[in-house]
């Protein structure tokens, strides 16, 4: 994060306006990576806000802004009114300057504490929500929080028409708090000017050589040229590049860092815009998932980065977005390792990497651990999109959910509440709703019978929303946190006999795209494989996708622990509409990005994989909060990002 130092004219603590300024000279800059000149432009944005609006809920104060679209909701900080807005630039171009002024600078004296943002809670977990705890570093300092009134973000990545692009979102801070005082100060006019040079060129070619690469190794090579002619055939121009050759031609400090620069080269060369990496551990049965802090390689068919980010819960989980996420803000190389300690995608409470998380490519993984799972997807793959799905099925969407968290304020069926959220972008399906809360009422409840006969049946998209682990999913009956909802364990897969009629799986969960597992770490290492002992040669979210004769085309979910959010503290994604928390913020609001993002005619899945993770970065930037980055480094697309979703028409 960068931010802006702003200069007072001291009038008592704070000043009657306020302005920040850098000089800079009006001639063209050269960026020393590409050589790329650049030019200077400016944009102006001016925003008006309304009088605080103050309301007292029980021992604290919440507070809320007409025209602050948002809410900062940071773990124990004050909950304050936001204005967040990404704006996007020719790729390369350099925020040289912010220049904020405000008019008078309004103060309240507050008869209470402004109440501190809930903690995440792990997905699915069922604790009872305790009291929200405050900050002490922050309400216990003279310090004004936050400390400017203004911070931005930058990243490159893809648009909404997959143009490479820098994106610049800006978070504005309207009313600012002395804890110590129990003071605001707010302004009602603010105004913020951007001068940024922007490259006369661009590094990509003007017409692509190819659409997409598939990355395998070797050994995978015939079983995946079927899939190439496949592609071709249907105007997806495809190219297979083995990882021998990859680790041959390119720079790098490991293998997996060879892997990206090879993408970069592929990107800047033939204007590939899908990537599909075919690979996984070689064996269900032994081998090393990480082999230091950094990465899986030795015991891998393609080696996987794996990010440092400790959430005092975890320290360390794979993230395919790394070789997505290949250039910063101002289009140089991201290599993950902006401190260059040799430590990637580190953030604890010592050291933070600068990661721009936006993806410049659509990737997705097939971890195949042997050709005759290569031969299962490749098969899926063509069968699925080789004539368009017959709507009797496909036209239908499944959501299974029950209650997560123990929040006796609110008693929001959290499970329930993400589905129906999700089932309000997908208003041309018909829903089939398999919930805890139909128990005792002759509905569908989720519990395996109920899901495999349904599932049986065919759906184009699936949607789990609760707890997870390696192997198994479920949730939680309502009221009920002693006793689970059954669920649905991946050993219970082969029940699911819904042959081609597949659907494309969305499952909110710790761990559930956790594809490093094999039966001896599962066996020898039941924490650390998260599968309290049972032996598990592969994960629930992979184990679904490559089943023989039904499972899902493709399934996205989380590499990690998850993160969800708990009762209701204002507007958090900032859309005009109040809502549960669970389905504004973390993941909850993640699953649900991807069905309104595929609502905006996208049916491509990368595509779609793409824009949830924009949709989440343009509302919660990555680098702003360690839980978000971290549930944007974990998401996980176990499938063919160049998918056609529900078929080709011709």
């Amino acid at each position: 994060m960068k931010k802006k130092s702003l200069s007072y004219v001291a009038v008592g603590l704070l000043l009657i306006s306020s302005f920040a300024a850098i000089g800079i000279g009006k001639e063209a800059v050269v960026n020393k990576e590409t050589k790329n000149p650049y030019f200077l432009n400016e944009e102006t944005i001016n925003l008006q806000f309304l009088e605080p609006d103050i309301n007292e809920q029980g021992t604290y104060i919440e507070i809320n802004v007409e025209g602050a679209n948002a809410r900062l909701s940071c773990a124990d900080e004050p909950m304050l009114p936001i204005h967040t807005t990404t704006l996007s630039f020719s790729f390369g171009a350099k925020i040289v300057d912010i220049e904020c002024v405000t008019q008078e600078v309004k103060s309240m004296v507050l008869p209470k504490k402004i109440a501190p943002a809930p903690k995440p809670i792990i997905q699915g977990k069922g604790e009872t929500i305790l009291e929200n705890a405050m900050d002490e570093a922050i309400y216990k300092s003279d310090e004004i929080f936050p400390d400017n009134w203004f911070s931005y973000y930058t990243g490159g990545g893809l648009n909404e028409n997959s143009e490479h692009k820098t994106f610049l979102n800006i978070r504005v801070y309207p009313v600012r708090y002395s804890p110590t005082m129990d003071t605001i100060y707010y302004v009602e006019n603010l105004e913020l000017k951007i001068t940024y040079n922007e490259p006369k060129t661009n590094p990509f070619p003007e017409n692509s050589a190819f659409d997409m690469v598939i990355i395998a190794p070797s050994k995978f090579s015939r079983p995946l040229q079927k899939l190439v002619d496949h592609k071709n055939d249907f105007g997806v121009n495809t190219t297979l590049k083995k990882t021998e050759e990859i680790y041959d031609e390119n720079p790098g400090v490991d293998k997996p860092e060879k892997i990206k620069y090879f993408i970069k080269d592929a990107i800047e060369t033939d204007g590939i815009k899908y990537v599909l990496l075919v690979g996984g551990m070689k064996s269900y049965i032994f081998g090393t998932g990480r082999d230091d802090a950094n990465q899986g390689t030795i015991s891998w068919h393609i080696p996987v980065r794996y990010s440092n980010l400790n959430d005092g819960y975890e320290n360390g989980f794979i993230s395919d977005l790394y070789y997505a996420d290949i250039y910063d803000g101002e289009g140089n190389f991201s290599s993950w390792d902006s401190n260059e300690n040799g430590v990637f995608a580190e953030w604890d409470a010592f050291e933070k990497d600068i990661i721009h998380l936006y993806p410049d490519v659509y990737l997705g993984r097939l971890p195949c651990r042997n050709k005759i799972e290569v031969k299962i997807m490749v098969n899926k793959i063509i069968n699925y999109e080789k004539e368009p799905a017959n709507p009797s099925w496909f036209n239908t969407m499944v959501v299974v959910g029950g209650e997560s968290f123990d929040d006796p304020a609110y008693n929001y069926l959290e499970g329930e509440e993400i589905c129906d959220k999700a089932l309000s972008y997908m208003t041309e399906f018909d829903p089939v709703k398999i919930y805890a809360s139909n128990q005792g009422g002759g509905g569908l409840v989720p519990i395996t019978k109920d899901i495999v006969n349904t599932v049986k049946e065919g759906c184009g998209f699936l949607l789990f929303s609760g707890f997870g682990n390696p192997f198994n999913w479920a949730t939680h009956w309502p009221g009920d946190f002693e006793n689970w909802a059954e669920g649905i364990s991946a050993y219970k897969f082969p029940r699911l006999s819904n042959k081609e009629k597949l659907p494309v799986c969305v499952a909110t969960g710790n761990w559930l795209s956790q594809f490093n597992v094999t039966i001896l770490a599962t066996l020898s290492d039941p924490q650390g494989m998260h599968t309290y002992g049972v032996p598990l040669p592969e994960c629930w979210s992979w184990w679904l996708t490559r089943k023989i004769g039904g499972g899902s085309i493709a399934t996205l979910g989380d590499a990690g622990a998850s993160y969800g959010a708990v009762g209701e503290t204002g507007d958090l994604d900032g859309d005009g509409v109040n809502e549960p928390d669970c389905v504004e913020a973390l993941g909850g609001y993640m699953a649900t990005q991807f069905f309104k993002t595929y609502n905006e005619s996208v049916d491509i899945l990368g595509e779609v994989w793409g824009g949830t993770l924009n949709k989440y970065l343009d509302t919660f930037p990555g680098m702003s909060g360690q839980i978000d980055c971290k549930l944007v480094e974990g998401l996980v697309l176990l499938g063919d990002p160049s998918l056609k979703i529900g078929g080709y028409t011709e």
